[in-house]
């Protein structure tokens, strides 16, 4: 590839000006840290519920510039990377719950973006969870009998390869779920929202990074600039959740990366099926997945998961090169008809990776609450954590705060093993589950 800018394509279709860091000592009600979706959807729907608020939130860099204005724009009802697993653990009708919880989040993101006029290119299109092998086919029947369970109803329908390809035309495919969904613009989201939030009256400190936080009666976050001293402390950092002692050995950061080409030219769109525009995900655990931006380029994102020791997250593993020679690889299999087709972009980031694959949320002893785990999958569903956040940090008995991402007896937090155990672990496990999934 020549000519590619390793830089983040999204961040290229609006500019960001930084706000203000954090120059005093404040001292207010709650304080978030971690500007992405997770901290914004929580001062959001804090001061939808109680105006009157004090609400602080720091950013290291600004809203946007993490993983949030990174993602690939996928907006699913995605409840955790294994539905299965969170069934045998929780039952059939918590699991639903939190299914419909996600799923209201897709309608309720469109209608926040209508009602305060936040263009982040949100186009409900659903999305096609695909299978190209025999053993993701069988997977795929196995989620659609689920989903019928969840939903009491029929379910999705199961395509086959030739439905599938009349939708998107790519020969890689042999069968299909089409899953109500959308896709959005992540960093005209991610930046829409903190204007909204600014203007509802909460405070963003941005180039704030958090030097440490100390639990209490009423916590204390410590920066460079100053302090702010709140009664509850909510601590949403995404994949640098790991940085705080009490997350240590409960997230790793993993590298997830994407291509992105030059706008398709008439004649190249005319080469395939894909009038409708929908997303497409592989069906497997570390995923391939495609979609069109705004103005017709192909973002092609995914691959090799990578993790690199001691949670390395330095801004040259953005670069890593094997991750894009698998993409390219992968990218030519499934389109084949766009071999002259140009990629422009080439860029990483990390995504928040936990044991058992689906978010966590809950409170700490010192008035501290946590809000982390989405695996990559964290758009609709950091909108529903807010309200979870909202309403432990209110102290509200609600269907939120039941939700089963909430730890309480019944789910307890998972470690991982230090290093070099760690790094050993991850590529093993990553083995393993490639094999299980080629065997399903």
């Amino acid at each position: 590839m020549t000519d590619v800018k390793h830089v983040v394509y999204w961040h290229e279709t609006e500019h960001a000006e930084p706000g203000p860091p954090l120059r005093e000592s404040v001292d207010c009600d709650v304080c978030v840290v971690g500007g992405g979706y997770t901290g914004l959807w929580t001062a959001y729907f804090l001061k939808k519920a109680e105006p009157a608020l004090d609400v602080h939130v720091v950013e290291a860099e600004f809203s946007g510039h993490g993983a949030s204005g990174r993602a690939d724009g996928f907006v699913t009802p995605t409840v955790g990377k294994d539905i299965q697993a969170l069934v045998a653990r929780f039952g059939e009708q918590r699991t639903a719950d939190a299914s419909r919880a996600v799923g209201r989040s897709i309608l309720e993101i469109g209608r926040f973006l209508r009602r305060h006029k936040v263009d982040a290119e949100f186009e409900a299109n659903d999305y096609l969870l695909a299978a190209t092998t025999p053993a993701q086919l069988r997977r795929l029947e196995k989620d659609r009998a689920l989903a019928a369970r969840l939903s009491g109803g029929a379910g999705p329908a199961l395509l086959g390869a030739a439905e599938t390809r009349e939708l998107i035309g790519s020969p890689a495919l042999t069968g299909a779920l089409r899953t109500g969904g959308a896709l959005v613009n992540p960093f005209k989201l991610a930046r829409g929202l903190a204007r909204v939030v600014r203007e509802a009256g909460v405070v963003i400190h941005d180039r704030t990074p958090v030097l440490r936080v100390h639990p209490g009666v009423r916590p204390t976050v410590v920066t460079p600039g100053g302090r702010v001293v709140a009664d509850k402390v909510v601590i949403a950092a995404n994949a640098h959740q790991f940085t705080f002692p009490p997350f240590r050995d409960q997230v790793i950061p993993v590298w997830s990366y994407a291509l992105v080409t030059d706008p398709l030219t008439p004649a190249q769109l005319d080469r395939i099926a894909w009038e409708g525009r929908e997303g497409l995900v592989e069906a497997k655990t570390f995923l391939t997945c495609a979609r069109f931006t705004a103005d017709n380029r192909v973002l092609w994102a995914g691959g090799p998961a990578l993790y690199f020791r001691n949670r390395d997250t330095r801004r040259r593993r953005m670069n890593d090169p094997r991750a894009y020679r698998v993409l390219v690889e992968e990218f030519r299999r499934f389109f084949p008809m766009w071999d002259d087709v140009r990629f422009r972009y080439a860029y990483g980031g990390t995504v928040d990776i936990v044991r058992d694959f689906a978010p966590h949320f809950g409170q700490l002893p010192g008035n501290l609450f946590y809000g982390y785990g989405f695996c990559g999958n964290g758009i609709s569903a950091t909108h529903t954590g807010g309200k979870v956040l909202r309403d432990l940090v209110l102290g509200k008995d609600s269907e939120y705060a039941r939700l089963l991402y909430v730890d309480d007896d019944s789910r307890r937090r998972q470690a991982f093993p230090p290093e070099p155990l760690l790094y050993a672990g991850v590529r093993g496990a990553c083995r393993l589950m490639d094999w299980r999934e080629a065997r399903a």
